[in-house]
């Protein structure tokens, strides 16, 4: 036998593993039963990988159990099989058991980000989550620095799904994540440059269909959530531009706020709200403004409004191209000293509140134009 031979060869295994920057997480003793804690084993390639000048850590599909948070290393990518959005298969795919972080809302992050880092392709799961009986758990995953991304992921029921907002952030990136966040689904603050988020969607039923123990009953479950989820909520951040975003049954669909670093100005095209207490929901914005366009709008049954601006509210609101309907009463209750348009809107409110005004304009600058009113009621009250 030539050992000489077979020596060589598997040094030339790991040096090409080694310069292509591709890491199995099996390798460092990652079990993938959810059974044992793989915490550990996660880390140690996580970190050989951030020691030879990053690259990709590879998660089989498996069950992986997640017991103690994970800190993934500037330039490395934690990367699970799924390559697309994918719903809550949790019998396929790349899965987090997470128990990390139980009762402790203000805890480390399942997952911590580091410039230039990246999760893809993990269906992110609670197994001791429940429907009464709600437990807080810190962030499933949370970012710092430039450029953390969070691609292809699935948030079965997160308790909070993806925080940019905690720590100081620039160019963050979410794309194609799905899910049924319960308490906020993204959290933006702190982000003084361009950050993009594209093709986000959350409903229960990723968490109602998930075919495993303890799913909630449907009714408590669509309570919880319209009583609870905040689903994108946005305090400082500077040119944020938000792409194909959608929510269904939330308290509040878009949440737009001031943070002590500041409130928020951005781009907002192709966003919904169905079903939600409060489809948008201004505090504040910069006074560049919030530019919102083929936004489409779906009040319930549980609410009057579907848009409020706030008496805090002193930046610039200007809505085009959307469409509000649905059986709330009144599109829009607006307040404050900024300034709110409408241009080719369409409102089709059929609440049961006849007597509301489509919409009432209580103080501040109002401009609506080339919109229809399709509901035989009051259109617009404008007060001081």
């Amino acid at each position: 036998m030539n050992w000489t031979a077979i020596l060589a060869m598997v040094a030339l295994v790991v040096s090409v593993t080694a310069a292509s920057g591709a890491v199995s997480v099996k390798d460092y003793g990652a079990k993938g039963d959810g059974i044992v804690d793989d915490s550990a084993a996660i880390q140690k390639a996580l970190d050989y990988a951030a020691k030879n000048h990053g690259g990709v850590v590879h998660l089989d599909a498996a069950k992986y159990r997640i017991e103690k948070p994970v800190n993934i290393p500037e330039g490395v990518t934690l990367s699970g099989v799924w390559e697309a959005p994918h719903h809550a298969q949790l019998s396929n795919g790349t899965v987090f058991e997470i128990y990390a972080g139980k009762n402790a809302e203000d805890g480390a992050p399942c997952l911590m980000l580091n410039p230039s880092s990246a999760v893809k392709g993990i269906t992110f799961f609670y197994p001791e989550q429940r429907i009464p009986g709600t437990i807080a758990y810190p962030w499933t995953i949370q970012g710092t620095g430039m450029h953390n991304s969070v691609i292809d992921c699935t948030f079965v029921n997160s308790y909070k799904a993806i925080d940019f907002g905690e720590h100081k952030n620039e160019l963050h990136y979410i794309r194609n994540c799905f899910g049924c966040p319960l308490k906020i689904g993204v959290h933006i603050d702190k982000c003084t440059d361009i950050g993009r988020i594209e093709n986000v969607h959350f409903n229960p039923h990723y968490w109602a269909r998930a075919g495993s123990e303890g799913i909630p009953n449907w009714g408590d479950l669509i309570k919880y959530i319209g009583d609870n989820l905040i689903a994108f909520q946005f305090a400082r951040t500077d040119w944020e531009y938000v792409h194909n975003t959608f929510v269904f049954g939330a308290k509040i669909g878009y949440h737009f706020m001031a943070g002590p670093d500041g409130s928020v100005n951005g781009n907002f095209l192709g966003i919904g709200a169905d079903w939600c207490g409060r489809a948008i929901l201004v505090d504040a914005c910069q006074p560049p403004g919030l530019l919102i366009t083929n936004g489409e709008f779906v009040g319930s049954d549980k609410t009057d409004i579907f848009m409020e601006v706030a008496a805090t509210h002193d930046g610039v609101v200007q809505l085009s191209n959307c469409s509000f309907w649905g059986p709330a009463s009144q599109i829009a209750k607006i307040d404050g000293k900024g300034t709110v348009s409408f241009n080719q809107c369409t409102f089709l409110n059929q609440g049961g509140a006849a007597e509301l005004f489509t919409i009432d304009a209580l103080s501040g600058d109002i401009n609506i134009s080339n919109s229809r009113f399709w509901m035989q009621r009051p259109d617009i009250r404008l007060g001081k």
